[in-house]
């Protein structure tokens, strides 16, 4: 299939994933990501990746500690990738630090701005105290996120009396509302807007935006449910992990085979089993407007 022209990227979200991009060459990391997930003859394991999204959009333990990050940002910049850095949403308690972090990726953006040519970082947003946060560091462009694009995504969806024929009619969400494409351009300077394929075909609006497979986010919560199963044996008395053990890089939850989910850390995920197989429906996308497509196989 001759595709229209887009960016390919991977998602590196999870300390497994750091440590290996660290560790490998760029190389072999992409030839290791593709084969061991059973992709390696696919078609988009044969274009080449230009950026990686490190940290993750739903946990905001699995993001990368400080001095980490920057040596997987030293890495990238060594081998010439676009970075877009995943934040989920923002507790409380965590402002201060994530303030203090901004203006340092602010810093670090400038130095390198004349050293390599790079402009600017993408910053998702995933929760609306980042774009405030963002004020006054034009280096850190906000994109956003997966939890703010919101939309009725569920692998049972076909299931549920009522729902199951009509599910064409979810395809739609406020961001095909011209009036607050523009609210965020103009109040927040949000221009790209970060979309999942989903089991049903999504129409996407005017402009450039990412395309996240074959997983898709459905739920997710704050207290580990997967902790709480963990520590507690009763996934009802969740609480915040202040020192999370990462149950999750050995345990996930399962489900009826059929319907194709999984739980992994505080999240339920769906799994959308065509849009890898089914070229016509990512071309589909890629026409749409579509000009990325970030590939997070690895969950």
């Amino acid at each position: 299939t001759d595709f229209p022209e887009f960016e390919l990227a991977i998602t590196i979200d999870r300390p497994e994933l750091y440590y290996d991009f660290l560790q490998k060459d760029w190389t072999r990391f992409c030839h290791d990501y593709w084969k061991n997930n059973f992709l390696e003859h696919h078609t988009l394991s044969q274009k080449r990746v230009t950026r990686i999204y490190i940290g993750n959009q739903f946990c905001h333990n699995l993001f990368p500690k400080k001095k980490l990050l920057f040596q997987v940002l030293e890495k990238a910049l060594e081998n010439n990738l676009a970075v877009t850095l995943a934040f989920t949403y923002i507790r409380d308690h965590l402002l201060e630090e994530i303030d203090e972090l901004l203006q340092e990726l602010e810093v670090w953006c400038q130095s390198r701005e004349k050293e390599a040519g790079k402009d600017q970082e993408e910053i998702i947003v995933n929760d609306w105290a980042m774009p405030l946060l963002l004020q006054g560091k034009p280096h850190l462009k906000p994109v956003l996120g997966v939890l703010l694009n919101k939309r009725r995504k569920d692998v049972r969806l076909p299931y549920k009396h009522g729902i199951g024929n009509h599910v064409d009619s979810l395809a739609e969400n406020n961001l095909n509302c011209g009036f607050y494409q523009d609210y965020l351009k103009n109040t927040f300077d949000i221009q790209r807007f970060e979309f999942e394929s989903c089991g049903y075909k999504v129409t996407i609006p005017d402009g450039h935006h990412s395309l996240h497979l074959p997983f898709f986010q459905t739920n997710t919560s704050q207290y580990c449910t997967l902790y709480a199963v963990c520590r507690y044996g009763d996934r009802g008395k969740q609480k915040l992990p202040e020192n999370c053990p990462k149950y999750c890089e050995q345990k996930v939850f399962l489900y009826p085979k059929h319907l194709k989910m999984v739980g992994r850390y505080n999240s339920l995920f769906g799994y959308d089993e065509k849009i890898l197989w089914d070229e016509k429906q990512l071309q589909d996308y890629l026409e749409q407007g579509i000009d990325r497509i970030v590939v997070n196989v690895s969950l």
